[in-house]
């Protein structure tokens, strides 16, 4: 997930872009295996730091960028 969002910097993606290409899942509204993820990254490597990495968009999906 992480080399998806980094190859992906600065661009909005979808839960469904991201079950389709790292877990080659087709879209699952039920399911919440890309929040649990993004919830473990957040804690690896941007829990310690004022800076955060990953953004969320409502409704959208989630963004990586160093700066706001």
């Amino acid at each position: 997930m992480l080399e998806y969002l980094l190859r992906h910097q600065n661009r909005v993606v979808s839960r469904a872009d991201l079950l389709e290409h790292v877990w080659d899942l087709s879209f699952d509204t039920g399911s919440n295996v890309v929040d649990v993820y993004i919830n473990f990254l957040r804690k690896k490597i941007d829990k310690a730091f004022d800076t955060k990495l990953i953004h969320t968009l409502v409704g959208m999906g989630y963004m990586m960028k160093s700066e706001d």
